[in-house]
This record gives C-alpha cells, sequence and structure tokens, in this order.
C-alpha cells in the first residue's frame, strides 16, 4: 500500500509535535488525528494505527456532513463538530488555510471540560495552520 501522507517527513514531525503539546495542555484527551480531506491518517497520537485509521476515515465522512448541512442550511462553512456522550466528546475542526486540507478529530474522556477542549484544539489548528504553511 502507498503511503497517502500529503505532508513530507519535517512537516509531520512539526504536526506530531503539536498533537502531542495539544495532549499535555489539555485534560483528558485520549486521541488525536490530524487527517488528510480524503480521509487519510497524516499522524496521530493513537499508538493503535487500525484505530487511527477508522478514526482519520470517519472524522473526514464527518467534516465533509458537517460542511454539507451547514451549506444547505445557508451558513458558513462548518469549522467544528462535535460528538457529545456520558463518557466523553469527539471533536472534529478544520486546519484553517491549510494546504493541502487538514483535519483534526480529537477524543476526549469524561475528565474533560468541553470550552477547554475546543479551546486547545482551535489553538492546535492555527498553530498547525501556521507552522505549516510556511
Amino acid at each position: 500500500m502507498t503511503n497517502k501522507n500529503p505532508l513530507g517527513q519535517a512537516a509531520t514531525e512539526i504536526a506530531q509535535q503539536q498533537l502531542q503539546k495539544l495532549r499535555a495542555a489539555t485534560t483528558g484527551i485520549t486521541s488525536a488525528v490530524l487527517l488528510s480531506s480524503d480521509g487519510f491518517e497524516v499522524t496521530s497520537l493513537e499508538t493503535d494505527k487500525g484505530k487511527a485509521s477508522r478514526l482519520a476515515a470517519m472524522g473526514s465522512s464527518l467534516a465533509a456532513i458537517s460542511s454539507a448541512i451547514a451549506k444547505e442550511a445557508g451558513i458558513s462553512e462548518c469549522r467544528r463538530l462535535i460528538v457529545e456522550s456520558e463518557e466523553g466528546v469527539v471533536a472534529v475542526m478544520t486546519v484553517p488555510d491549510s494546504s493541502p486540507p487538514l483535519v483534526l478529530a480529537v477524543v476526549a474522556n469524561d475528565a474533560s471540560r468541553l470550552g477547554q477542549l475546543l479551546w486547545g484544539a482551535k489553538h492546535c489548528c492555527a498553530a498547525l495552520s501556521k507552522k505549516l504553511n510556511k
């Protein structure tokens, strides 16, 4: 199978460092995957690569569905989607101005605080955008 990672090795390492900073600064994160808009894992915090690949594929699908819903509703492009349950949260958000288009999917357990998770993920996406678009 060919590598579908749209970033080079140096950019992938930068992205990995940003995900690690996000986890260190945000309580409750159990997994995070940076993915291409077509659903391939770029890098992740997940040690189970099968799980990371599935999260990347589903994160891409969720991002596409949320964009379609926003468009149909006549509102601007969707920036994030939140799936919340008793056990935790999944947040899927686009990395602004990324080329190629990238999406961040973050999974957090019930120890997380939604506001802190969203703030941390938003700043991670901004840092990714800045560092990867140099």
